[in-house]
């Protein structure tokens, strides 16, 4: 039956990208038993299918690309059940190749630029509020919107 735990734990990889916690919670949901899922994530993290840190490194390149702020994309790799040690180290390698001023203020600019005909009070409110709800730290965003005219 081990062979059956792998084939499905295959066909949702072959959807997309998955970390080893979101497949062992998939499996168990189809019903596999403990000990079919655990030699089914063991021979495919040996061969390479399943790795949690490429997993991080993808996700955070593709939240970034969206963009997504880096605390909305630390919550996400969290609940995907990624270990805190590679999530940290993956921000921080994140962190050295982008800027986040640089891509908060690219969105609020572009959320501004969409609400012509509204108050700058509550342009500067409604842009604010994307962006913390983007991920984006506090500070980052308080900084854009000053910068927004």
């Amino acid at each position: 039956m081990a062979g059956s735990a792998k084939t499905a734990a295959l066909r949702f990889l072959k959807l997309r990208p998955r970390s080893v916690s979101e497949l062992k919670e998939k499996l168990e949901d189809k019903g596999f038993a403990a000990a079919e899922i655990e030699t089914a994530v063991h021979d495919l993290t040996a061969s390479g299918l399943l790795n949690d840190r490429a997993f991080t490194k993808a996700f955070i390149n593709y939240r970034l690309a969206r963009p997504f702020g880096f605390r909305r994309i630390i919550l996400e790799l969290k609940e995907k059940g990624i270990d805190g040690e590679i999530i940290g180290q993956a921000i921080t390698e994140a962190r050295e190749n982008c800027s986040p001023e640089n891509i908060a203020l690219d969105l609020a600019r572009r959320r501004w630029q969409r609400m012509p005909d509204i108050d700058a009070q509550k342009k500067k409110k409604r842009v604010l509020d994307f962006l913390l709800r983007r991920g984006f730290e506090a500070d980052i965003a308080m900084k854009v919107i000053g910068e927004l005219k």
